[in-house]
């Protein structure tokens, strides 16, 4: 199995299965792939109204910038309210 970073490539699911085991927490836990997902959608973002944008992670919004927040999500379909 190829290596990355100094990882075999079948690390996480290893320690996944190990965390199952035990119960501990798995070292690539939700909250760190949450805010790695938030960070990539917030680059996106970025990217699309070609210019810097600023997230509050705590609000979970981007700071003064409706254009930007109103591309955080899609419409949900009717009737689905949230």
């Amino acid at each position: 199995v190829a290596e990355v970073g100094n990882y075999p490539a079948t690390f996480h699911v290893r320690d996944f299965l190990d965390c199952v085991k035990t119960r501990g927490v798995p070292k690539g836990n939700a909250n760190a792939a949450c805010n790695a997902h938030i960070a990539c959608h917030a680059a996106n973002v970025a990217v699309y109204l070609n210019r810097q944008v600023k997230y509050d992670i705590v609000k979970n919004e981007f700071i003064g910038d409706e254009q930007a927040n109103r591309l955080r999500s899609e419409a949900l379909r009717e009737p689905w309210r949230l």
